[in-house]
């Protein structure tokens, strides 16, 4: 059963200290969720390690010993500790050393909303550490953003009503913070984001109805503010388990808050700065034959190069290697002429590349053919993705070089896994088979 779920589940996650009922409840609930839970015997190739130290005798040392033995297993695994809540401050302040601690009692909601926040930030990471490597080996002038995150003085937004827990985090983040702005309402939250750049918002909820919850889960969609944190100070570790699937992307008890909200502010402040430079390196690298001019799209040498990277690191990593493949063709619109303009296509191939993820390689591979390559990706999520692509490109009206003539776009597209050992040429063949044939299928079908 173990080896049934890890075949189709999106990361690795090594799990040591808890007893039977422990793992077993866990291994449930993150099977649930697309992971796969293993015994720390398993922890190679791990994408995190969770240390389980609830119900047990704290020891700093030993948290260090099972933390370094992990990354022994596992290099390149961030680190977890489960923690009961009532332990006092400066046990956790030396667990905080070994790893980022997780209060929790029964409910795994907001331990799996943690792991997905670090998977993707370690995403994101990995592709610009390859990324890089390609543009420094490649044979041909190239340019890119510096990848360093700005220590400019924190800006912080308090949400909520007045109270105990709204004070303590204002007495914690006064030190750490240059401007710490408090509002009573999620009214007064909205206007102050859109007139104030935030490196992190605390939200003090008073009820499950209550608007700030809505506001949180519409600003991790909005484009402009979906990498701001937004912690959510609790009463219960239990209520992540309401909060976490409505925007929350972290927690803390609100007896912790006074003593753990400076330093977790300021480590979720700095991974959204470098998370914010990262992406902006991996939107803004280019150069002589590494982007096409006219579609932004990444040129077929840089692809041959760059996405030998990827399928060899996705084979050293066990991670799924997913592709999806765009073939656009042009339909006239009102008066307009049979065949459109180049500026048309390239309009609908820069839409691409807004619509797919910063860690996702967009290249060219013909005139009118793309290939998008997603790392640690499962086949039902590229195909979400190549649909959501499909939606975007075919709603949009396209216009001629003198705006006189509207085109639409039709997009016929194919998703699938790469399977493993394959080579780049070999990857980028399959790709296009299995669009021939989903083309055949999809002719035949009409």
């Amino acid at each position: 059963m173990q080896d049934e779920i890890s075949a189709f589940s999106i990361a690795r996650i090594a799990y040591v200290g808890g007893d039977d009922e422990a793992f077993g409840a866990l291994t449930t609930a993150f099977a649930d969720a697309g992971y796969s839970l293993v015994s720390h015997e398993d922890a190679l190739k791990a994408d995190i390690g969770l240390i389980d130290l609830r119900g047990k005798q704290l020891s700093s040392k030993k948290a260090q010993a099972v933390a370094g033995q992990l990354r022994k297993s596992s290099p390149d695994s961030s680190i977890l500790i489960l923690i009961d809540p009532y332990i006092d401050a400066t046990a956790r302040k030396a667990l905080r050393r070994h790893g980022e601690l997780v209060a929790m009692l029964t409910k795994p909601e907001g331990l799996i909303e943690r792991c997905r926040q670090v998977l993707r930030l370690r995403n994101v990471a990995e592709e610009t550490g390859e990324r890089l490597k390609s543009l420094a080996t490649i044979s041909r002038l190239n340019e890119f953003p510096p990848i360093a995150a700005p220590a400019t003085p924190l800006k912080v937004l308090i949400a909520g009503e007045a109270g105990p827990t709204a004070l303590a985090a204002i007495n914690a983040l006064n030190p750490i913070s240059e401007q710490c702005v408090c509002v009573f309402s999620a009214g007064q939250a909205l206007r102050a984001v859109e007139n104030t750049k935030f490196d992190c918002a605390i939200f003090l909820p008073t009820r499950d109805n209550d608007p700030l919850m809505s506001l949180a889960r519409a600003l991790r969609r909005h484009p402009k503010h979906a990498s701001m944190p937004i912690i959510f100070p609790l009463a219960d570790p239990d209520d992540m388990a309401n909060f976490a699937p409505r925007g929350a992307s972290d927690f803390i008890l609100n007896d912790h808050v006074a003593t753990d909200l400076a330093a977790k502010v300021q480590l979720s402040a700095r991974r959204t700065r470098l998370l914010k430079t990262m992406r902006r390196f991996l939107g803004a690298c280019a150069g002589d034959g590494v982007r096409d001019a006219g579609s932004g799209a990444f040129t077929a040498n840089f692809l041959a190069e760059h996405g030998a990277r990827i399928c060899a690191r996705a084979d050293q990593t066990d991670h799924h290697l997913s592709m999806i493949v765009l073939k656009l063709e042009s339909t006239a619109r009102d008066n307009g002429e049979p065949e459109p303009g180049r500026r048309a296509l390239h309009q609908a191939a820069r839409l691409i590349n807004r619509v797919t993820r910063a860690e996702d390689l967009v290249a060219r591979i013909s005139s009118d053919t793309f290939l998008v390559m997603a790392p640690a990706t499962t086949e039902a999520d590229a195909t979400k993705a190549a649909l959501r692509i499909q939606g975007v490109i075919e709603n949009t009206v396209f216009r001629s070089t003198d705006d006189e003539l509207l085109y639409g776009i039709e997009v016929d597209i194919a998703a699938c896994t790469r399977p493993v050992g394959l080579c780049i040429e070999e990857t980028v063949a399959f790709a296009l088979t299995v669009l021939r044939d989903y083309s055949a299928g999809t002719i035949a079908a009409k």
